[in-house]
């Protein structure tokens, strides 16, 4: 039996305290008791429906107007920034944004960044498995230690120069639990914003071992952008340069690595930096003078780091003046 719950006006429904909808089930007889096996609440307000995306896509209108609650950093602000993913975070630099690890760091010292008037972004890897994350044990029972070698799914080949594996990124209701509890950990953290790893595994197919499409790698990448964005969170993209045209509606800002190096930085001016959204990088093999006076013409806000991205050595274009 379906039963109907009207109303012109939602507040009608809402308890006041906790702000959630409360709806309470009766009997029709004196003991208030019945043997309900199955309950559905579908909720449909003035064409919402009722999964929890407003009926979109995941995407935005691509003109990073800042209407939506999340943060959008735009190209045209010139926003400085601090990449730190091991040590004890460095709070001493004079940046705009902190990038760092979302299970290394504690709410507390994300909300000190913040205190400090940092945007925090929070870094997990979601195209990898590493065996070090604990959360892994959580989610694939299977798992005993640490390094697991087995061939369950979503598990995939190694990657040639870190202890990491590739995911099988089409096994999506496999990847989906965990992934979200990740989003949820950044939001429970502080997390303005998060940075998920290693989003091209479909140009990777001679260490994944699999047959990965790009059309694979657009529906995973769209999907952890669209669960972002349910949860009010701020996501880039990391990498994926042959893709930007297709995804640069569903992510906030891009980040990459070494595009200079690689020639591949002119991709950015038709996708990210023609909808004035934030591109931020970094090159580990060039000397700045190869790349600051381009990236700053450009309005790319670029670091000069080392791989092990410690808080040291930093240098930011923002501070070179041509030398």
């Amino acid at each position: 039996q379906t039963f109907t719950l009207t109303g012109s006006n939602l507040a009608d429904f809402i308890h006041s305290t906790n702000n959630k909808i409360r709806i309470r089930f009766r009997s029709n007889n004196s003991a208030d008791v019945s043997n309900l096996d199955w309950l559905e609440v579908v909720v449909d307000v003035d064409g919402v429906d009722g999964d929890g995306d407003n009926g979109g896509d995941g995407g935005d209108d691509g003109d990073n107007d800042g209407t939506s609650p999340w943060w959008q950093p735009k190209a045209s602000d010139r926003l400085t920034w601090q990449w730190q993913l091991q040590g004890n975070i460095d709070t001493s630099f004079n940046v705009d944004m902190y990038d760092i690890d979302l299970f290394d760091t504690s709410a507390a010292e994300i909300q000190n960044l913040k205190n400090l008037g940092h945007t925090v972004v929070c870094y997990f890897s979601a195209g990898t498995y590493e065996g070090w994350r604990d959360d892994w044990k959580q989610y694939f029972p299977f798992i005993t230690s640490d390094e697991y070698d087995g061939n369950e799914k979503p598990f995939a080949g190694k990657m040639e120069e870190w202890n990491e594996r590739w995911l099988d990124i089409r096994e999506i209701d496999l990847l989906a639990p965990i992934m979200k509890s990740r989003l949820e950990l950044a939001v429970t953290k502080g997390c303005d914003a998060v940075e998920p790893d290693n989003m091209d595994s479909y140009i990777n197919n001679d260490e994944t071992g699999l047959s990965l499409t790009g059309a694979d790698q657009l529906a995973y990448n769209k999907w952890l952008a669209t669960e972002a964005h349910k949860l009010g969170m701020s996501i880039g993209l990391k990498n994926d340069v042959d893709q930007l045209d297709e995804l640069v509606d569903y992510f906030d800002w891009a980040l990459n690595e070494q595009c200079f190096q690689y020639n591949e930085c002119d991709e950015y001016i038709g996708s990210f930096l023609a909808k004035d959204k934030a591109v931020f990088g970094v090159e580990y093999e060039l000397n700045v003078n190869q790349f600051c006076d381009e990236a700053n013409e450009m309005k790319m806000s670029w670091l000069k780091k080392t791989y092990d991205l410690t808080a040291q050595p930093r240098f930011g274009c923002e501070d070179y003046s041509g030398r």
